[in-house]
């Protein structure tokens, strides 16, 4: 369903190129055929070779499925690298210090509001006698999001960690000051 003012992810983009978006974003392992009709693409060998390639360079992983067919997975590893990066090219020093500061603040207020002192804590209380549903699924999504916190704060002080050997790597890369891109979720 596409109007003339809205363009297709496609557009533009050669079938190879297709496969390579649909698998570096991959969430679980697929199979070519899988890889394939997301990419919107004909050839089935195309999508296995452009996969083969991709494995070969380590953007994915080949494994075998269930079925003993071959399925290609995420590299998490090196999607972790990749966001440390981006957060070490994209942002100073200070905004990622500032981030810190601003998920410990809501971390601190969870702790205060449910008078807890951890993350487990507040999972123990989903059985708490007297809560309403509603508490219980508010709770599960603070812990949601607090996971989420805690997985942000470590990625932060990787990028931290390594922040002055990257930039030295790519002295071009040094200019982020103006940077105002949000690390929050």
């Amino acid at each position: 369903m596409t109007d003339r003012g809205l363009e297709s992810w496609t557009e533009g983009l050669s079938a190879r190129e297709r496969v390579r978006e649909i698998a570096t974003t991959l969430t679980q392992p697929r199979s070519v055929e899988w890889v394939r009709e997301e990419a919107q693409i004909s050839s089935w060998q195309t999508a296995k070779d452009e996969l083969d390639m991709l494995v070969e360079f380590g953007q994915v992983h080949a494994i075998e499925g269930d079925d003993g067919h071959t399925k290609y997975a995420p590299n998490y590893q090196l999607r972790y690298f990749n966001e440390v990066t981006e957060l070490i090219n994209e942002h100073t020093r200070d905004e990622l210090r500032e981030e810190i500061a601003t998920i410990q603040e809501k971390i601190d207020e969870w702790k205060g509001k449910f008078d807890i002192e951890s993350r487990a804590d507040l999972e123990s209380t989903l059985t708490d006698d007297g809560l309403s549903s509603d508490d219980v699924r508010e709770r599960n999504t603070v812990l949601r999001q607090w996971e989420c916190y805690d997985d942000n704060k470590r990625l932060i002080k990787h990028a931290l960690e390594l922040y002055d050997d990257a930039r030295t790597l790519y002295p071009e890369e040094n200019d982020s000051s103006n940077s105002s891109v949000s690390l929050g979720q």
